[in-house]
């Protein structure tokens, strides 16, 4: 197979949102797909993930001008604000893809009222003591293997417990929010928890914690711990990817060399104990390695959050990494590949693992991951750059 090029990857990727489309019923989002065959698991409501499907449909409609991308965007966005609860994290993100992100492609109001709706949703359910925006209570359709968090018999509760994730699916929609309305609030909401991240997530080597559990009346820390790497002395991967992709959007908002050098740890830590391309296996340092599933959604988002930095900054060489992965990605995870049956759809991004210690949708295709590429690919090959 000959190398292909950004512009054909986003094709593919577009491709891919079509064939998606046309198998959806119309209340369906996608979730993860068999590798096999591309027949995806479906939600009803988006569950914590909707906005990437949204904003996959975005993306397509502003590539091709096809309006049954746009129409999917509307009825998808109808329904996960209809249907998600405000107080988690991830509404925040899927306001950020269903709102701003729409309001970028359309210019419509409706849109940027939905991003300043979630950024609102975030600075109420901030903790003031932990200076954390906490996890939430929403039910994420998933096993719950080597589960401690919110349902667990052990678990906290998800207005007490934190998350590597939250630095990215909670913090841009308040610097957008921030620069849409000049609001100090959204950014210093931001600010306070992008330092509280730095506090309990990240390690000295530049490994992540997974959760950080902290008192509901204090918000003193409590315990840290892994809830889907092998162990509390190991990493996992999409946390990592999680992080990249927070602190890169953190360091080009403000600057911060707080931030630049917490980013870069986590990215020498990320390199350092990655496979040559630079996919990593879903437990950075799984005792199993090399015999065990890798991850191109941890890729993929340190991908996006690294393209995301300015090739001639102070970071230039971070995003030299994250071309590299991107690379990688597109030339040996992305469909169609030599292996694998000759009817398997175009555009999947294959090897993605959701829960390893569950043994859930390990080497699949998820949803997440599809965007997280065809965001960063479109972003460079399109002319608006969304």
């Amino acid at each position: 197979m000959s190398a292909r090029s950004k512009a054909d990857a986003l094709s593919l990727l577009v491709d891919r949102t079509r064939s998606t489309l046309e198998a959806l019923e119309d209340d369906e989002f996608p979730y993860v797909a068999d590798p096999e065959t591309g027949e995806w698991i479906t939600t009803a409501d988006g569950n914590w993930c909707g906005g990437h499907w949204i904003g996959m449909c975005w993306i397509a409609a502003d590539v091709t001008g096809e309006s049954r991308f746009e129409e999917a965007a509307q009825r998808a966005t109808r329904t996960v604000r209809e249907e998600m609860a405000r107080d988690n994290m991830f509404f925040g993100m899927n306001s950020q893809y269903a709102g701003f992100r729409a309001f970028d492609v359309t210019g419509d109001p409706t849109h940027r009222q939905i991003g300043l709706e979630g950024a609102d949703a975030m600075v109420e359910y901030f903790h003031e003591g932990a200076r954390q925006i906490p996890l939430g209570t929403l039910a994420i359709e998933a096993p719950a293997s080597n589960f401690r968090g919110p349902g667990s018999d052990d678990g906290p509760s998800g207005d007490r417990l934190g998350a590597v994730d939250a630095v990215y699916t909670a913090l841009p929609v308040l610097w957008r929010a921030y620069e849409e309305t000049g609001d100090p609030t959204y950014r210093d909401v931001a600010v306070f928890h992008a330092d509280r991240h730095l506090d309990w997530y990240v390690r000295p080597d530049g490994r992540t914690w997974h959760h950080a559990e902290f008192d509901p009346e204090t918000g003193s820390l409590r315990r840290q711990y892994n809830e889907l790497a092998v162990s509390d002395d190991t990493c996992w991967a999409r946390g990592q990817g999680w992080c990249i992709a927070g602190l890169a959007r953190a360091y080009r908002e403000t600057g911060a060399g707080r931030y630049r050098d917490a980013l870069r740890r986590t990215v020498d830590y990320y390199v350092d104990n990655s496979p040559d391309d630079l996919v990593p296996h879903w437990d950075f340092e799984h005792p199993d390695r090399p015999a065990v599933e890798r991850d191109t959604s941890a890729a993929a988002l340190a991908a996006y959050g690294l393209t995301g930095l300015s090739e001639d900054g102070p970071l230039g060489d971070l995003a030299d990494v994250g071309e590299r992965i991107l690379e990688s990605l597109i030339q040996g995870y992305l469909t169609p590949r030599d292996d694998g049956p000759a009817d398997r759809p175009d555009g999947m991004v294959l090897e993605s693992c959701y829960n390893g210690p569950a043994g859930y949708a390990t080497a699949h295709e998820h949803v997440w991951t599809d965007y997280y590429l065809m965001y960063a690919l479109s972003r460079q090959t399109t002319a608006d750059g969304l």
